[in-house]
């Protein structure tokens, strides 16, 4: 994990390429839950779109394998149908197409499988006015429960960049969830944090810095 956070702090601390000169691969965007059935998009248009364009057969199911090509295409229309992570890192090249399954049979997600090449995934989330760490605590372990639903995330590393104004401290949240894993540093007008995890599963979501009311 030692070189990925340093890849992302040389990226973010001064606008290098991400993986540049590393021995990791990054893949922007990537997939990880599909819409599974038909009844769960409410937009018929889009339906229409995506029946047409085979993404569910004749059952009313999506396919279970889909092309680069297939991911672009709802990424950029059909953004409710399917959720991706900010990155995902591996130390061999990304090709292939993506493998999803469902778990039961209505669910609404199928989830990615295919994953044994991966070593983490990044989630990068931007706060531009938050100043109410409590509400940013509640963004990071939603990101964290959506990912844990994902039985094949669960034994990978799991990272989170935080990006806050300066006069935000979120060393609380940073240090309840990832211990002594994390980092910080200023860039322009932000302070940027990143936490990690070797294993999403082991990130311990019992407590809370903020108690539910």
């Amino acid at each position: 994990m030692n070189e990925i956070i340093e890849d992302l702090k040389k990226a973010y601390a001064s606008d290098a390429t991400l993986g540049e000169n590393s021995t990791f691969y990054y893949k922007a965007n990537y997939p990880v839950k599909i819409v599974h059935e038909t009844t769960r998009v409410q937009d018929e248009k889009l339906l229409q779109t995506l029946v047409s364009e085979g993404f569910f057969d004749e059952n009313g199911f999506s396919k279970s394998s889909f092309s680069e090509k297939d991911i672009q295409f709802l990424t950029l229309n059909a953004a409710k149908q399917i959720q991706n992570v900010s990155y995902a890192v591996s130390q061999t090249r990304f090709s292939g197409n993506y493998t999803f399954q469902e778990k039961f049979p209505h669910d609404r997600w199928k989830k990615i499988r295919n994953t044994d090449n991966l070593n983490a995934v990044i989630s990068i989330t931007a706060f531009s006015s938050e100043k109410d760490i409590c509400k940013i605590e509640t963004q990071l372990r939603n990101i964290m429960r959506s990912n844990k639903e994902v039985p094949a995330l669960k034994p990978i590393g799991f990272v989170w960049l935080a990006k806050v104004p300066k006069s935000v401290d979120i060393t609380p949240i940073m240090q309840h969830y990832f211990l002594q894993n994390y980092i910080s540093f200023e860039k322009n007008e932000e302070q940027i944090y990143i936490g990690w995890n070797k294993r999403l599963q082991d990130i311990n979501m019992r407590y809370f810095v903020c108690q539910p009311k």
